[in-house]
């Protein structure tokens, strides 16, 4: 074997040729859910809540996966052990269902009759890119808020977990217009933070954590492991609405996501957060995550920065 294989509609295909039809939702509309699930040391971390997520997206986009639960966990641990002897280090699993084949109709695109469609379920692995989160953990990302505003939920809520993820793409390209290596960091329409375009941000001050309040975001597996983590530290942590006010004048902060978990920010729009260095709480909790998950996350990274 020599490229990874990809999981399509129960069938192991190799990645070149894991095509799907033009004419599938998931191409034209964004009309998909998906997942992100990472590894450590090759084993899904928290996989159990990321199908539950995956479940409840389902269930609110009213898209029928067409397999049970069980059955999909079954075909995201065989295509990890597939892949397990192409893979050096651990990895990003992707889950991605979409509604399956659209029809030209005269007005717009709608799905096919149920006879004739049946859901699209890609499931496949990527390397996780260690050697940029090194350069972070050890120097922070700068932040940049765009123009751009996230949807509101009464848009499009944005505790779904969907495909169509143009308004985050638009902010993270506008935010690079100040710094090519910037982060987004993007606000509501009433200038709240909310998150960038795959995480959630959390910021440190006087000893505490806030974070933006779970209603108006994704509210990530990743943010309530760390909201665990800071309580076993007895770090007190917040949910409440927050402004780039509380973003620029704090003394620390940092993004959270699947892949690199906990993300130093040191710069926002060009400001130096603290003293420029990712802060002793973000340092304490990247500590205990790796003791939690029994990986040093900074040292993995770093190596792949020595290779």
């Amino acid at each position: 074997m020599s490229e990874l294989l990809v999981y399509r509609n129960g069938e192991l295909v190799p990645d070149s040729q894991a095509a799907i039809s033009i004419h599938d939702g998931g191409f034209l509309l964004g009309d998909s859910v998906y997942e992100a699930v990472r590894t450590f040391r090759f084993v899904p971390f928290q996989l159990e809540p990321h199908l539950d997520r995956l479940w409840r997206s389902l269930t609110y986009a009213r898209i029928d996966p067409g397999m049970s639960r069980p059955e999909l966990r079954q075909a995201v641990m065989m295509t990890l052990e597939a892949n397990r002897p192409l893979l050096e280090d651990d990895v990003w699993l992707y889950i991605y269902i979409t509604r399956g084949r659209f029809v030209n109709n005269v007005q717009y695109y709608l799905p096919a009759s149920a006879e004739e469609r049946r859901p699209t379920i890609i499931i496949f692995c990527r390397p996780l890119p260690f050697a940029a989160f090194a350069r972070g953990y050890e120097q922070g990302v700068h932040a940049v808020i765009p123009p751009s505003r996230h949807l509101p939920p009464q848009c499009l809520d944005p505790k779904l977990k969907t495909g169509s993820r143009m308004h985050l793409v638009l902010a993270e390209f506008e935010a690079r217009l100040v710094d090519p290596e910037a982060w987004s960091l993007i606000l509501d329409i009433h200038g709240n933070l909310t998150e960038n375009k795959s995480g959630n941000v959390f910021v440190v001050k006087d000893g505490a954590l806030y974070t933006p309040p779970a209603e108006g975001i994704l509210a990530g597996i990743t943010r309530a492991t760390v909201l665990e983590l800071a309580g076993r530290l007895g770090i007190p942590a917040y949910e409440r609405p927050l402004q780039a006010y509380h973003a620029l004048t704090a003394d620390e902060a940092f993004f959270t996501s699947t892949g690199y978990c906990i993300m130093p920010i040191t710069r926002i729009n060009k400001i130096v957060i603290g003293d420029g260095r990712p802060g002793p709480i973000t340092r304490r909790l990247l500590t205990a995550w790796g003791e939690m998950v029994g990986i040093d996350l900074v040292e993995q990274a770093r190596r792949h920065l020595r290779a």
